[in-house]
């Protein structure tokens, strides 16, 4: 009798150990576990982070004081070729040669007019990430036919508030910015203007 308890006392501490050991284990890759997601979010706290330091000093900007600079050259885009953009440019693509349908019409989006998207963009940005910025002078150039056009657009303190007020920094890094009717038909009227 006494041997089968010694017996049963041992299986019963091995059993026991075994289950320690296995409750550990389990403990222990719940932690890698919890320790990898916080490397992956801090991971991509860094690259938000990094984006966001780049689109606070971008390349294109030049300040003095708390006035910004920069250049919207109209020359230098790409068509735009959104849908309904298409859907207006089919007819005109019939009378084209190829090389003019590809190259004839950098600068303007496929319904022949020039495109704002990026100045809004630029706009809606420097607005938000430059809070010290008072006032914004962008000079707006376009090739035309045979000569280079250039019409500038200041935006004031007033227009930059409306801006900002509009939109947030987490939603322009995901994509969406809302620019203000005001300074859109500023905009709106000073890129149609270019080339009459």
């Amino acid at each position: 009798m006494n041997i089968l308890y010694r017996f049963l006392l041992t299986l019963f501490i091995l059993v026991f150990v075994e289950q320690l050991k296995a409750q550990n284990d389990l403990q222990s890759k719940g932690k890698e576990i919890v320790l990898e997601e916080v490397k992956i979010s801090s991971k991509k706290e860094r690259r938000k982070r990094k984006q966001i330091q780049k689109l606070k000093d971008p390349k294109w900007l030049t300040v003095v004081g708390t006035k910004g600079f920069f250049t919207d050259n109209k020359s230098a885009y790409i068509a735009n070729n959104s849908f309904e953009a298409r859907q207006q440019y089919n007819g005109r693509a019939l009378n084209q040669s190829r090389e003019e349908l590809v190259y004839g019409n950098i600068g303007i989006n496929r319904s022949g007019q020039f495109d704002y998207d990026r100045l809004e963009t630029r706009v809606v940005q420097l607005a938000l990430f430059r809070p010290e910025l008072d006032e914004l002078e962008i000079k707006i150039a376009a090739s035309c036919d045979g000569y280079q056009d250039i019409q500038y657009l200041f935006l004031i303190e007033s227009d930059l508030k409306l801006l900002r007020k509009v939109n947030t920094i987490d939603n322009f890094v995901k994509g969406f910015k809302v620019t203000d009717p005001t300074v859109f038909r500023k905009m709106e009227f000073i890129t149609n203007t270019l080339c009459q």
